[in-house]
Protein backbone atom coordinates (compact mmCIF):
# COMPACT_ATOMS: atom_id res chain seq x y z
CA UNK A 1 0.00 0.00 0.00
CA UNK A 2 1.17 3.74 -0.88
CA UNK A 3 2.74 5.05 2.30
CA UNK A 4 0.98 8.87 1.67
CA UNK A 5 -2.71 6.32 1.45
CA UNK A 6 -1.79 5.29 5.04
CA UNK A 7 -1.21 9.12 6.37
CA UNK A 8 -4.44 10.15 4.37
CA UNK A 9 -6.71 7.76 6.43
CA UNK A 10 -4.69 8.58 9.39
CA UNK A 11 -5.28 12.02 9.16
CA UNK A 12 -8.89 11.15 7.89
CA UNK A 13 -9.61 9.10 10.33
CA UNK A 14 -8.17 12.11 12.91
CA UNK A 15 -10.21 14.59 11.95
CA UNK A 16 -14.03 12.56 12.15
CA UNK A 17 -12.64 11.15 15.67
CA UNK A 18 -12.07 14.70 16.70
CA UNK A 19 -15.28 16.20 15.59
CA UNK A 20 -17.82 13.25 15.26
CA UNK A 21 -18.17 12.93 18.96
CA UNK A 22 -17.76 16.31 20.33
CA UNK A 23 -20.57 17.67 17.94
CA UNK A 24 -22.90 14.39 19.07
CA UNK A 25 -22.10 15.45 23.02
CA UNK A 26 -22.89 19.28 21.96
CA UNK A 27 -25.94 18.60 20.24
CA UNK A 28 -27.37 16.87 23.06
CA UNK A 29 -26.36 20.02 25.03
CA UNK A 30 -28.24 21.92 22.70
CA UNK A 31 -31.44 20.19 22.32
CA UNK A 32 -31.62 19.32 26.29
CA UNK A 33 -30.52 23.30 26.49
CA UNK A 34 -33.60 24.29 24.25
CA UNK A 35 -36.21 21.56 26.31
CA UNK A 36 -35.48 23.57 29.54
CA UNK A 37 -36.34 26.91 27.81
CA UNK A 38 -39.40 25.91 26.26
CA UNK A 39 -42.32 24.21 28.13
CA UNK A 40 -46.21 23.21 27.22
CA UNK A 41 -48.89 24.76 28.15
CA UNK A 42 -52.81 23.83 28.50
CA UNK A 43 -54.66 23.95 25.19
CA UNK A 44 -56.86 27.58 25.86
CA UNK A 45 -57.39 30.30 23.78
CA UNK A 46 -54.77 32.64 24.47
CA UNK A 47 -54.75 36.21 23.16
CA UNK A 48 -57.82 37.82 24.77
CA UNK A 49 -56.58 39.74 27.80
CA UNK A 50 -58.86 38.15 30.13
CA UNK A 51 -59.39 33.69 29.92
CA UNK A 52 -62.23 32.99 32.46
CA UNK A 53 -62.10 28.69 33.18
CA UNK A 54 -64.63 27.24 35.51
CA UNK A 55 -62.44 25.80 38.27
CA UNK A 56 -63.55 22.10 37.41
CA UNK A 57 -61.59 22.73 33.92
CA UNK A 58 -58.58 24.46 35.91
CA UNK A 59 -58.44 21.15 38.38
CA UNK A 60 -57.75 19.31 34.98
CA UNK A 61 -55.18 21.74 34.10
CA UNK A 62 -53.38 21.57 37.31
CA UNK A 63 -53.45 17.75 37.31
CA UNK A 64 -52.14 17.48 33.79
CA UNK A 65 -55.37 15.33 32.56
CA UNK A 66 -55.91 18.58 30.08
CA UNK A 67 -54.47 18.63 26.07
CA UNK A 68 -51.39 20.06 25.97
CA UNK A 69 -50.03 22.36 23.17
CA UNK A 70 -46.51 23.25 22.59
CA UNK A 71 -47.36 25.95 19.78
CA UNK A 72 -50.53 26.87 21.40
CA UNK A 73 -48.67 28.48 24.37
CA UNK A 74 -49.28 32.45 25.60
CA UNK A 75 -46.95 35.01 24.14
CA UNK A 76 -47.31 37.02 27.36
CA UNK A 77 -47.31 35.98 30.86
CA UNK A 78 -50.77 35.31 32.59
CA UNK A 79 -51.88 35.95 36.31
CA UNK A 80 -54.62 34.14 38.06
CA UNK A 81 -57.44 34.97 40.20
CA UNK A 82 -59.84 33.00 41.86
CA UNK A 83 -63.75 34.10 41.55
CA UNK A 84 -66.46 32.99 44.32
CA UNK A 85 -69.39 32.10 44.38
CA UNK A 86 -70.03 35.83 45.45
CA UNK A 87 -68.04 37.06 42.67
CA UNK A 88 -65.26 38.23 45.34
CA UNK A 89 -61.88 38.43 43.81
CA UNK A 90 -59.03 36.32 45.33
CA UNK A 91 -55.55 37.15 43.46
CA UNK A 92 -52.74 35.08 43.87
CA UNK A 93 -48.78 35.37 42.64
CA UNK A 94 -46.89 33.19 40.51
CA UNK A 95 -46.21 31.10 43.02
CA UNK A 96 -49.79 31.11 44.60
CA UNK A 97 -49.81 32.99 47.39
CA UNK A 98 -53.07 34.89 48.45
CA UNK A 99 -52.52 38.62 47.84
CA UNK A 100 -53.58 41.02 49.89
CA UNK A 101 -55.84 38.23 52.05
CA UNK A 102 -55.61 35.77 55.14
CA UNK A 103 -53.05 33.12 53.30
CA UNK A 104 -55.75 30.30 54.50
CA UNK A 105 -58.10 32.66 52.79
CA UNK A 106 -58.40 31.04 49.45
CA UNK A 107 -58.08 26.92 51.19
CA UNK A 108 -60.95 28.22 53.45
CA UNK A 109 -63.34 29.01 49.91
CA UNK A 110 -61.93 25.69 48.55
CA UNK A 111 -62.89 24.19 51.13
CA UNK A 112 -66.52 24.97 51.24
CA UNK A 113 -66.79 24.59 47.75
CA UNK A 114 -67.31 28.33 46.85
CA UNK A 115 -64.63 28.83 44.20
CA UNK A 116 -66.70 29.24 40.63
CA UNK A 117 -64.11 29.72 38.55
CA UNK A 118 -60.38 30.68 37.44
CA UNK A 119 -59.74 34.35 35.53
CA UNK A 120 -56.23 34.50 33.73
CA UNK A 121 -55.52 38.25 33.22
CA UNK A 122 -52.41 38.62 30.66
CA UNK A 123 -49.46 40.89 31.63
CA UNK A 124 -46.96 42.91 29.81
CA UNK A 125 -44.45 40.08 30.66
CA UNK A 126 -43.07 38.51 27.81
CA UNK A 127 -43.30 34.15 28.76
CA UNK A 128 -40.08 33.20 28.12
CA UNK A 129 -41.53 29.48 27.50
CA UNK A 130 -44.03 29.99 25.17
CA UNK A 131 -42.40 28.64 21.70
CA UNK A 132 -43.73 31.93 20.19
CA UNK A 133 -40.77 33.22 21.63
CA UNK A 134 -38.15 31.42 20.05
CA UNK A 135 -39.00 31.93 16.42
CA UNK A 136 -36.69 29.41 15.09
CA UNK A 137 -38.32 26.21 17.02
CA UNK A 138 -41.78 27.97 16.20
CA UNK A 139 -41.26 27.71 12.62
CA UNK A 140 -39.88 24.14 12.53
CA UNK A 141 -42.82 23.21 14.96
CA UNK A 142 -45.48 24.92 12.56
CA UNK A 143 -43.65 23.16 9.46
CA UNK A 144 -43.03 19.92 10.60
CA UNK A 145 -46.26 18.62 11.79
CA UNK A 146 -44.73 15.36 13.51
CA UNK A 147 -42.42 17.19 15.57
CA UNK A 148 -44.47 19.04 18.47
CA UNK A 149 -46.11 15.52 19.02
CA UNK A 150 -43.02 13.62 19.88
CA UNK A 151 -41.27 16.54 22.09
CA UNK A 152 -44.72 16.51 23.75
CA UNK A 153 -44.35 12.92 24.74
CA UNK A 154 -40.42 13.37 25.80
CA UNK A 155 -41.54 15.73 28.01
CA UNK A 156 -44.15 13.68 29.44
CA UNK A 157 -42.20 11.14 29.90
CA UNK A 158 -39.14 12.41 31.83
CA UNK A 159 -40.61 12.54 35.23
CA UNK A 160 -37.52 14.75 36.23
CA UNK A 161 -37.98 17.74 33.61
CA UNK A 162 -35.17 19.56 31.54
CA UNK A 163 -34.22 21.97 33.54
CA UNK A 164 -32.98 25.29 32.36
CA UNK A 165 -28.94 25.84 31.79
CA UNK A 166 -26.37 28.17 31.13
CA UNK A 167 -23.34 26.27 30.48
CA UNK A 168 -22.33 22.81 31.96
CA UNK A 169 -18.80 23.16 31.01
CA UNK A 170 -18.36 26.58 33.24
CA UNK A 171 -21.58 25.89 36.00
CA UNK A 172 -21.91 22.05 35.75
CA UNK A 173 -25.93 21.72 35.65
CA UNK A 174 -26.26 19.05 33.86
CA UNK A 175 -24.19 15.84 32.93
CA UNK A 176 -23.25 14.52 29.43
CA UNK A 177 -25.17 10.84 30.13
CA UNK A 178 -28.48 13.18 31.08
CA UNK A 179 -28.53 15.58 28.21
CA UNK A 180 -28.79 12.45 25.68
CA UNK A 181 -31.26 10.13 27.58
CA UNK A 182 -34.51 11.74 25.99
CA UNK A 183 -35.78 11.53 22.59
CA UNK A 184 -33.79 12.92 20.21
CA UNK A 185 -31.01 13.05 22.13
CA UNK A 186 -31.19 9.13 22.60
CA UNK A 187 -31.29 8.57 18.80
CA UNK A 188 -28.11 11.48 18.34
CA UNK A 189 -25.80 9.58 21.39
CA UNK A 190 -26.07 6.31 20.90
CA UNK A 191 -25.32 5.59 17.14
CA UNK A 192 -23.00 8.60 17.18
CA UNK A 193 -20.68 7.79 19.73
CA UNK A 194 -20.97 3.97 18.77
CA UNK A 195 -20.31 5.34 14.88
CA UNK A 196 -16.87 7.77 16.53
CA UNK A 197 -15.71 4.29 18.06
CA UNK A 198 -15.68 2.83 14.92
CA UNK A 199 -13.61 5.18 13.05
CA UNK A 200 -11.56 5.26 16.59
CA UNK A 201 -11.03 1.73 15.48
CA UNK A 202 -9.76 2.60 11.85
CA UNK A 203 -7.48 5.46 13.12
CA UNK A 204 -5.73 3.07 15.36
CA UNK A 205 -5.60 0.08 12.89
CA UNK A 206 -4.00 2.36 10.37
CA UNK A 207 -1.24 3.91 12.70
CA UNK A 208 -0.74 0.43 13.53
CA UNK A 209 -0.11 -0.49 10.05
CA UNK A 210 1.92 2.43 9.41
CA UNK A 211 4.37 1.45 11.59
CA UNK A 212 4.29 -1.87 10.37
CA UNK A 213 5.71 -0.33 6.83
CA UNK A 214 7.82 2.01 8.74
CA UNK A 215 9.38 -0.26 11.07
CA UNK A 216 10.38 -2.87 8.22
CA UNK A 217 11.64 -0.40 5.82
CA UNK A 218 14.46 0.87 8.40
CA UNK A 219 14.58 -2.85 10.13
CA UNK A 220 13.54 -1.72 13.60
CA UNK A 221 13.00 -4.58 15.72
CA UNK A 222 12.10 -2.87 19.29
CA UNK A 223 8.58 -1.79 17.65
CA UNK A 224 6.07 -2.10 20.44
CA UNK A 225 2.17 -2.68 19.66
CA UNK A 226 0.64 -1.56 23.09
CA UNK A 227 -0.85 1.52 21.64
CA UNK A 228 -2.89 -0.67 18.94
CA UNK A 229 -4.09 -2.96 21.92
CA UNK A 230 -4.95 -0.15 24.61
CA UNK A 231 -6.59 1.86 21.17
CA UNK A 232 -9.21 -1.04 20.42
CA UNK A 233 -10.02 -2.19 23.87
CA UNK A 234 -10.55 1.74 24.44
CA UNK A 235 -13.04 1.71 21.83
CA UNK A 236 -15.17 -1.27 22.86
CA UNK A 237 -15.54 0.03 26.11
CA UNK A 238 -16.13 3.27 24.66
CA UNK A 239 -18.86 1.69 22.46
CA UNK A 240 -20.76 -0.57 25.42
CA UNK A 241 -20.55 3.02 27.45
CA UNK A 242 -22.89 4.65 24.59
CA UNK A 243 -25.20 1.00 24.53
CA UNK A 244 -26.15 0.98 27.97
CA UNK A 245 -26.73 4.43 28.49
CA UNK A 246 -30.30 4.51 29.30
CA UNK A 247 -30.33 1.40 30.38
CA UNK A 248 -31.60 2.15 34.24
CA UNK A 249 -32.00 -1.14 36.75
CA UNK A 250 -32.59 -0.59 40.24
CA UNK A 251 -28.94 -2.45 40.69
CA UNK A 252 -26.07 -1.34 42.49
CA UNK A 253 -23.89 -3.71 40.70
CA UNK A 254 -25.07 -2.38 37.25
CA UNK A 255 -24.40 0.69 38.49
CA UNK A 256 -20.61 0.23 39.38
CA UNK A 257 -19.74 -1.76 35.70
CA UNK A 258 -21.28 1.35 34.47
CA UNK A 259 -18.83 2.96 36.37
CA UNK A 260 -16.04 0.59 35.36
CA UNK A 261 -16.68 0.78 32.04
CA UNK A 262 -15.92 4.16 31.57
CA UNK A 263 -13.06 4.52 33.90
CA UNK A 264 -11.51 1.78 31.70
CA UNK A 265 -12.38 3.85 28.80
CA UNK A 266 -10.64 7.16 29.87
CA UNK A 267 -7.84 4.91 31.20
CA UNK A 268 -7.08 2.75 27.87
CA UNK A 269 -7.13 5.70 25.86
CA UNK A 270 -4.95 7.63 27.81
CA UNK A 271 -2.69 5.31 27.88
CA UNK A 272 -2.89 4.78 23.87
CA UNK A 273 -2.31 8.27 23.14
CA UNK A 274 1.13 7.79 25.60
CA UNK A 275 2.20 4.93 23.92
CA UNK A 276 1.36 6.10 20.15
CA UNK A 277 2.73 9.43 21.16
CA UNK A 278 6.25 7.66 22.39
CA UNK A 279 6.52 5.57 19.29
CA UNK A 280 6.65 8.43 16.85
CA UNK A 281 8.85 10.04 19.08
CA UNK A 282 11.25 7.43 19.22
CA UNK A 283 11.02 6.99 15.55
CA UNK A 284 10.97 10.85 14.55
CA UNK A 285 14.16 11.16 12.62
CA UNK A 286 12.88 8.66 10.28
CA UNK A 287 10.29 10.83 9.47
CA UNK A 288 11.54 13.45 8.77
CA UNK A 289 9.94 14.57 5.39
CA UNK A 290 6.20 13.51 6.66
CA UNK A 291 6.28 14.98 10.19
CA UNK A 292 5.81 18.07 11.91
CA UNK A 293 8.01 18.73 15.01
CA UNK A 294 6.05 21.58 16.36
CA UNK A 295 2.82 19.65 16.14
CA UNK A 296 4.81 16.10 17.90
CA UNK A 297 6.22 18.83 20.73
CA UNK A 298 3.20 19.76 21.11
CA UNK A 299 1.27 16.08 21.48
CA UNK A 300 3.85 14.93 24.21
CA UNK A 301 2.97 18.24 26.05
CA UNK A 302 -0.47 17.13 25.76
CA UNK A 303 -0.39 13.98 26.30
CA UNK A 304 1.64 14.79 29.64
CA UNK A 305 -0.93 17.26 31.07
CA UNK A 306 -3.44 14.58 30.09
CA UNK A 307 -2.27 11.87 32.28
CA UNK A 308 -0.79 14.04 35.19
CA UNK A 309 -5.01 15.76 35.15
CA UNK A 310 -6.13 12.00 35.08
CA UNK A 311 -4.28 10.84 37.91
CA UNK A 312 -5.39 14.10 40.01
CA UNK A 313 -8.76 13.64 38.98
CA UNK A 314 -8.90 9.98 39.62
CA UNK A 315 -7.26 10.62 43.00
CA UNK A 316 -10.03 13.43 44.03
CA UNK A 317 -12.65 11.75 43.07
CA UNK A 318 -11.70 8.58 44.74
CA UNK A 319 -10.65 10.04 48.24
CA UNK A 320 -12.86 13.31 48.43
CA UNK A 321 -16.67 13.41 48.68
CA UNK A 322 -17.07 16.41 45.54
CA UNK A 323 -20.34 17.53 44.61
CA UNK A 324 -22.34 16.81 41.44
CA UNK A 325 -21.73 20.35 40.19
CA UNK A 326 -17.79 19.73 40.60
CA UNK A 327 -18.19 16.01 38.95
CA UNK A 328 -20.53 17.31 35.79
CA UNK A 329 -17.78 20.85 34.69
CA UNK A 330 -14.77 17.81 35.40
CA UNK A 331 -17.00 15.34 32.81
CA UNK A 332 -17.83 18.10 30.05
CA UNK A 333 -14.61 19.85 30.30
CA UNK A 334 -12.47 16.36 30.61
CA UNK A 335 -13.84 14.54 27.46
CA UNK A 336 -14.01 16.98 25.45
CA UNK A 337 -10.06 18.16 26.08
CA UNK A 338 -9.44 14.56 25.30
CA UNK A 339 -10.70 14.70 21.71
CA UNK A 340 -8.54 17.43 20.99
CA UNK A 341 -5.59 14.62 20.76
CA UNK A 342 -6.84 13.74 17.05
CA UNK A 343 -7.07 17.28 15.99
CA UNK A 344 -3.59 17.38 17.01
CA UNK A 345 -3.00 13.85 15.03
CA UNK A 346 -4.65 15.53 11.50
CA UNK A 347 -1.76 18.31 12.05
CA UNK A 348 0.68 15.93 12.79
CA UNK A 349 1.80 14.30 9.46
CA UNK A 350 2.53 16.16 6.19
CA UNK A 351 1.50 14.43 3.10
CA UNK A 352 3.02 14.38 -0.31
CA UNK A 353 1.16 14.26 -3.41
CA UNK A 354 2.35 11.22 -5.50
CA UNK A 355 4.58 9.93 -2.98
CA UNK A 356 5.53 5.65 -2.39
CA UNK A 357 7.58 4.22 0.06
Amino acid sequence: MEFDQILRKIVKYSIISFLLPLVTINSCLLFYKFMGSIETFPNLGYGPDKIENSYKDFLLITNNEYDVSLTNCPEYKYVRSFITSENKVIKVDEKGNVINQPSDFLNDQIAKNKIKSVQFTKTSFKESKCVKNHKFMQLVLNNIKWVEPLLIKTIKENSAGFAEIKNPYIYGEVSISRTARYFPATFIFKPFIILSSIFLFFYWLNNFRFFNIITNKNNITDFSKKFFYFGILSCIFLALHAAFLGLDYDSKLFSQIRKLIIILFISFEVVAQIYLTASIFKIKNELKDNINYLVLNIKIIFVSVVFIVTLISFAVLSFTDQSSVFKQVLEWNYFSFLLFYYLLSSLLWKVQKNQKF
